[in-house]
C-alpha cells in the first residue's frame, strides 16, 4: 500500500477546494496562535504491561511536561466554513528522558451550503504520533475507549471523510457519506499497517420532534503484518461488514435529544471466506446546547482498531461531552469515559480472545481571561487482555494527573466559529458562522441544512 499516496492526494485537492471557496467569499481568514503547557504526573510512564514482557519496558512512575504550540487558520462566509490547524507536542519525562515523544498534527474541516437544499461537510486529518502518548494527548472530551497496544511505538495516521446531506422534499432528506483511515508504524516499530475505507447512504422521513428513517453501511479493511490472538504471524487480512440498520430519533424538550438504531450485520473474512451475521444496535441521549454537548451512548457492533489491526465485536458504553458551570461558560466541565468489552476475532471471524478497556478521563477549566484558559485533569485507562504477545493488545493500567494552560491570541471569540451539524431533530443546535447570507443561501446559525 503506497501510504503517501492516497493521504497527500485528497488532503491537496481539499485544501486547493478551500482556499478557492475562500478567495471568492466576503469572509476574510484569520490566522490564530495557541499555546499550551502542562505538568503532570503517572504511574506508567510508557503503558507497560501488568505482566512484564523479555525486552519490554518496566513499569515506571515520573513527571512529565508537555509543551504544544499551535496555529489555526479559519474563514466563515454565508456559504462556507473552514478551518485549518497545526498542532506539535513535544512530551518531556523528567526521570526517564529517553521515553519522551514528540507529534505533529494537522486537521482540517470545513462546511459548504451548496444549496437551499443541499450541504457538504468534510475534512482530512494527518498525525504523528506515539502509542502510549496518544492517549494523554487528546483532549478531554474527544478520546475513544478504544483497546490499544502497550509500550512505546510511533505510528503514522491519515484520514479523509466527507458527509452531502440533500433535502428530498420538505420533510425528507438523504444523505451519504465516505471516510477512509490508514494506519502504519514508522522507523522501528513492529505493528501492522491498516487500510479501512468506509461509506454509509440513508433516508429520512422528519415529523414534529421525531424522525425515522433507515442507513446502509460497508466497511471494508485490509491489514497486513498483524498476528492472530495466540501469537502467530498472519497473512493480508481482509474483511467487509455490511450492515443494515433502521434508526429513529426524537427531541426531548429544548435541550435533549435522542437516538435509536437497530438492524443487523454481516461480517465477511474475504481472505478465508468465514463470516457470521450479529445484531446492530446503538443508542444515545445528547444534552446540546450553544455553549456545550454532552452525550450518552450504548453500541453493539464490530470494527476494525487502527492501531491493533485486529478485527473487534464488542459492546460499548461511554459519556463524553463538555458542559458550562455557569452561564457566561467561564467554567467548564469536560469528559471522555466509558467501558468496552470487546472479542478478538482470529483469521477464520471466531472469537478468539476477550479485551475490555476502561477509560476515565475528567477535566476542569477556568477561561480567567479571554485568552487564557486554566484546566485540571484526570484519567483512568486499563486495559485487560487474554493476549500475552506484543503487539496484541496487553493488560495494563495507566493513572495521569495534569495542570495545564493555553493561550489564545486573538481570543475565540474574533474568530469564525467551528461549524457544528445539527444533533436535534429540529436542527435548532447546528451552529454556523457566517458573514452575510446571500440571495438563494439557507438559514445561517438555526435551522440550516447541516447533516
Amino acid at each position: 500500500m503506497k501510504f503517501a499516496s492516497w493521504t497527500s492526494a485528497p488532503a491537496i485537492a481539499i485544501f486547493i477546494g478551500a482556499l478557492s471557496q475562500t478567495r471568492g467569499a466576503s469572509g476574510t481568514p484569520k490566522l490564530q496562535g495557541i499555546g499550551e503547557a502542562s505538568v503532570g504526573f503517572t504511574d506508567n510512564i510508557q503503558s507497560a504491561p501488568s505482566e512484564p514482557i523479555p525486552g519490554g519496558a518496566p513499569k515506571t512512575a515520573g513527571a512529565f511536561l508537555i509543551l504544544s504550540p499551535g496555529v489555526v487558520l479559519a474563514s466563515a462566509s454565508a456559504r462556507a466554513i473552514h478551518r485549518l490547524k497545526y498542532t506539535y507536542t513535544y512530551n518531556l519525562f523528567f526521570q526517564q528522558t529517553d521515553a519522551s515523544t514528540s507529534s505533529n498534527r494537522l486537521e482540517y474541516r470545513a462546511f459548504f451550503d451548496l444549496s437551499p437544499g443541499a450541504a457538504l461537510v468534510t475534512g482530512a486529518s494527518v498525525v504523528q504520533s506515539n502509542q502510549y502518548s496518544a492517549i494523554i494527548l487528546t483532549p478531554p472530551g474527544a478520546g475513544a475507549v478504544n483497546a490499544t497496544p502497550a509500550g512505546s511505538g510511533a505510528f503514522l495516521s491519515a484520514s479523509a471523510d466527507e458527509l452531502v446531506s440533500v433535502d428530498l422534499a420538505p420533510d425528507l432528506r438523504g444523505y451519504e457519506g465516505t471516510a477512509i483511515t490508514e494506519q502504519t508504524p514508522l522507523f522501528d516499530t513492529v505493528a501492522p499497517t491498516t487500510f479501512a475505507p468506509t461509506g454509509r447512504l440513508g433516508i429520512e422521513r422528519t415529523f414534529l420532534a421525531d424522525a425515522v428513517g433507515v442507513e446502509t453501511r460497508a466497511d471494508y479493511s485490509l491489514v497486513e503484518g498483524s498476528l492472530n490472538p495466540a501469537g502467530a504471524p498472519l497473512d493480508p487480512q481482509s474483511q467487509i461488514i455490511v450492515t443494515g440498520v433502521a434508526l429513529w430519533r426524537h427531541d426531548w424538550g429544548r435541550d435533549f435529544t435522542s437516538r435509536a438504531e437497530a438492524g443487523a450485520f454481516r461480517l465477511q473474512r474475504t481472505n478465508t471466506d468465514h463470516g457470521f451475521w450479529e445484531p446492530a444496535g446503538r443508542a444515545s441521549l445528547t444534552y446540546v446546547t450553544a455553549l456545550g454537548d454532552a452525550e450518552l451512548a450504548y453500541a453493539h457492533t464490530a470494527t476494525t482498531n487502527p492501531l491493533l489491526g485486529q478485527t473487534l465485536l464488542f459492546d460499548e458504553i461511554r459519556l463524553r461531552g463538555a458542559i458550562p458551570l455557569t452561564k457566561k461558560g467561564e467554567v467548564l466541565v469536560t469528559a471522555s469515559s466509558g467501558y468496552q468489552h470487546g472479542r478478538l476475532l482470529d483469521e477464520n471471524a471466531s472469537l478468539a480472545a476477550n479485551v475490555d478497556a476502561i477509560l476515565a478521563d475528567v477535566g476542569a477549566g477556568w477561561q480567567v481571561t479571554e485568552l487564557l484558559l486554566l484546566g485540571l485533569r484526570y484519567q483512568h485507562f486499563e486495559q485487560i487482555s487474554d493476549t500475552r504477545v506484543p503487539p496484541l493488545p496487553l493488560s495494563f493500567v495507566r493513572n495521569s494527573v495534569m495542570v495545564g494552560a493555553t493561550f489564545r491570541f486573538p481570543p475565540e471569540r474574533e474568530m469564525p466559529q467551528a461549524y457544528r451539524a445539527p444533533r436535534r431533530v429540529d436542527r435548532s443546535d447546528e451552529i454556523r458562522d457566517a458573514i452575510e447570507p446571500t440571495e438563494g443561501s439557507s438559514q445561517t446559525h438555526r435551522g440550516g441544512t447541516g447533516p
